[in-house]
This record gives structure tokens, C-alpha cells and sequence, in this order.
């Protein structure tokens, strides 16, 4: 309780030496709750993109369209794909199941040629698979099962000079190897959340991409979500499940094996943990300065001390004390202040619309921060950790001063 005591003094006595370091620990406390909360809010979107838009959580397709997908195979398909789907749906790991049949297919606006993605939907069991389908409608509404609608990006709708009411044709290749020109309504246009998306795509029923793509009973994949099942073992089950059906040549794929976003988060994790790093030796560089200042300044004291009969440990514990004072108001006000700022950017977003314009990847031109509770938990007690080994050389050097000498100086 006296070193406490004294520790405490000491602080209060050097308040601009002592609210320095306060300043330096909260401030890299305050960068790596950020660091950590965009981390977060980085993964969640791009699992959300992925799942719902290119891979699932578990994805099936024809491994001779995987090989050759930059050839764009349409001949290799899921054959059956509604039994297959029924099937599927009955499995206790599976959550949802979205089929899809895709259309790479250009349009013209005078002599410039348009390249955009058509994905058929089942309108129906779509909102079963995607919880926030509506959210995606800027302006409009959604095509109806069966019709000949379509709702466009909203990029690609302005490429194409097209708006609600209007029709326009894409000239595609059909499953047969024959060229077909189509031609659908426009009844909404989308605000999807990756730029890629809204530049290119446009989503129409099923069962129109079936007949414009001479598809017959088939579909160019599944995307399946599992019921809170690890994605090892929905995979397990789906491929399981996928050969019982006697389908042979199908690639049963984890979205962790397809997703460039999910590679990207590997990369991302590494880097923002050096990053956090980095901060931390920041702020532990001043912590060491203003230590090593303060034995300087307190030489006397420090002999004062030792010839009452201080011990060299007590010593160091003294300092590590004051460290540790110090460390926990700058790691608690910066992890507060990191949670005040990050928390209405749950809800507001931070807009990377002019950043994501060229990139291919899945991840939203809106990013929203998620304040992970564990991460921002871990954040405080390793800015503390720092601090306080931060102290402990300069401690060690204070505690191997001589009392006499200490006295002289």
C-alpha cells in the first residue's frame, strides 16, 4: 500500500510528464480499437458479399465450369437442380438454398458495346436466402417469379441510358452453343453494395435465364448457407448429399476456397497486426523517454529512498507501479474513445465509393466498423502489457543506482 501510495504521488507530482504518457498509450489504444473495429466490420461484409452474391457458404458447380470458368463454359451445369435443391433443403446442416443461372451477355448503346452479368434468380426462395434482398432496391421493386423483368445496377443502369419503365435487349450465348437476343423490362434499379455489382449486373427470375439460356432443368449453381453448422462440415453433408443424387463431376467448394475476399483477409489480418504493433512500440518509446526522464530528475529522491532502507526490488516495483497507473488511464481512455468513435460508425458507415471504384473484390463501397467486445477487451490489456513493460528497463536502471552517488548528485 506505501508504494501505492507513493507511486500515485509521484504521478500527481509530474502531471505533465505523467498525462505525456497517458497521451501516448491512449492514443495507440485509440488507433488499434479503430485498426481492429474497421478489421471486423471488413470480414463481416465480405462474408456477407461472398455468401450472398458469389460463392455461398458452401457453393456447388460443375468442375469442368470451374476449369474453364474464364472461358465462360455455359454447357457445364448442375443437372436437376430442383430436385437437387429439395434434396438439399431437408439436410439438418442446411440453413438455405439459392440456384442460379448466370448470364454473360453484352448490350449496345449506339456503336459502344456493354458487357454485363445476368444472374437468375428463384425470386421466391431467394428471400429465404438473402434476409436483406429488399434492401438492395434503390428505386422500383423487385421482378416477379416467372416474368420478364429485371432489376439493374445502378451504374449499369446509367451505362445503358435505361430507367424504370424502360426495356432493354442483351445478346448472350445459350447453353447449346447458339446465340440468343432478349430482351427484359426494367422495374427497379439496385443500389448493390460492391462496386463490381452495380457496375455489371442486373438479376431477372429463373425460370426466364432458363428459357433465354436453352438451360432446360439445370442451373449453372448452388449457394447453399448452413444452420449455424462450422462450413467443414455443411460442405461434408452438401458433397455427401450431392453424390447420394448420383451427380458425378460436381464441385462441392467452401466460399474460403473461392472467395478472393476471404484470401484478402488473411493478408489483411497479418499486416493490421503489425500495424497494431507498430502503434504500440510508438507508444511505448515515449513511456521509456519520460521514465528514464523522470529517474533522471528524481536521482536524489531515488537515494533518499534506497538509504531509508528501500530495496533494489521495491525500487522496481515503485516505478512498475507508477508504469502501471499510467498505462491503465491511457489504455482505458483510449479504448473508451476508440468504442465512442466507433460505435456510430456501426450505423453510419464510412464511404470508400472513389477507393472501391476499380476494385474486384467483395467488399462494399460502405464500410461499417463492428466493435468487436473480445478484441477491444484484448486492445486494453495489451496497451497495458506495453506500458508497463515499457518501464521495466528504465526501473531496473533506477534500482541499480547507489545511494551515495544518488545523494551527490
Amino acid at each position: 500500500m506505501k508504494l501505492a501510495t507513493i507511486a500515485l504521488r509521484n504521478i500527481f507530482r509530474n502531471k505533465r510528464r505523467s498525462l505525456l504518457s497517458v497521451t501516448a498509450v491512449a492514443v495507440a489504444a485509440l488507433g488499434i480499437t479503430l485498426l481492429f473495429a474497421l478489421l471486423e466490420g471488413i470480414r463481416e461484409d465480405i462474408r456477407h458479399n461472398a455468401w450472398n452474391y458469389e460463392t455461398g457458404q458452401v457453393r456447388v458447380r460443375n468442375a469442368e465450369y470451374d476449369r474453364y470458368e474464364y472461358l465462360n463454359p455455359v454447357q457445364y451445369v448442375v443437372p436437376e437442380y430442383l430436385t437437387l435443391t429439395e434434396r438439399l433443403e431437408t439436410l439438418p446442416e442446411v440453413s438455405a438454398v439459392s440456384p442460379r443461372i448466370t448470364i454473360a451477355s453484352v448490350s449496345f448503346r449506339g456503336e459502344r458495346q456493354i458487357s454485363a452479368r445476368g444472374i437468375g434468380m428463384d425470386m421466391t426462395a431467394e428471400r429465404r436466402y438473402q434476409d436483406d434482398l429488399e434492401g438492395i432496391v434503390a428505386e422500383g421493386r423487385l421482378p416477379e417469379p416467372g416474368s420478364t423483368e429485371a432489376i439493374l445496377g445502378n451504374r449499369l443502369a446509367r451505362e445503358l441510358g435505361v430507367q424504370i419503365g424502360d426495356s432493354v435487349t442483351f445478346l448472350t450465348q445459350t447453353r447449346v452453343r447458339t446465340s440468343n437476343a432478349f430482351t427484359v423490362d426494367v422495374v427497379g434499379i439496385a443500389a448493390f453494395p460492391v462496386a463490381q455489382l452495380d457496375r455489371s449486373t442486373f438479376l431477372l427470375p429463373i425460370e426466364r435465364a432458363a428459357h433465354y439460356m436453352r438451360m432446360g432443368d439445370a442451373a449453372t449453381e448452388l449457394l447453399i448457407k448452413g444452420a449455424g453448422v462450422p462450413t467443414e462440415t455443411l460442405a461434408t453433408a452438401v458433397a455427401a448429399e450431392t453424390a447420394d443424387h448420383g451427380l458425378e463431376g460436381m464441385n462441392v467448394t467452401p466460399w474460403s476456397e473461392v472467395s478472393g475476399g476471404y484470401a484478402y483477409l488473411q493478408v489483411a489480418n497479418v499486416v493490421y497486426r503489425i500495424i497494431a504493433l507498430f502503434f504500440f512500440l510508438l507508444g511505448s518509446t515515449v513511456i521509456v523517454n519520460t521514465t528514464m526522464m523522470t529517474i533522471h530528475e528524481r536521482t536524489r529522491e531515488i537515494g533518499t529512498l534506497a538509504a531509508m532502507g528501500m530495496r533494489r526490488g521495491e525500487l522496481i516495483r515503485l516505478f512498475f507501479t507508477e508504469a502501471t497507473y499510467l498505462g491503465i488511464a491511457g489504455s482505458l481512455a483510449g479504448v473508451l474513445l476508440g468504442s465512442a468513435i466507433a460505435l456510430p460508425l456501426q450505423h453510419t458507415g464510412i464511404d470508400f465509393s472513389a477507393q472501391m471504384e476499380l476494385v474486384d473484390m467483395d467488399l462494399s463501397t460502405m464500410l461499417y466498423p463492428v466493435l468487436n467486445w473480445r478484441s477491444t477487451v484484448l486492445t486494453f490489456f495489451y496497451s497495458l502489457a506495453v506500458a508497463m513493460l515499457a518501464s521495466f528497463i528504465p526501473a531496473r536502471r533506477a534500482a541499480k543506482l547507489q545511494p551515495v552517488e544518488a545523494l551527490r548528485s
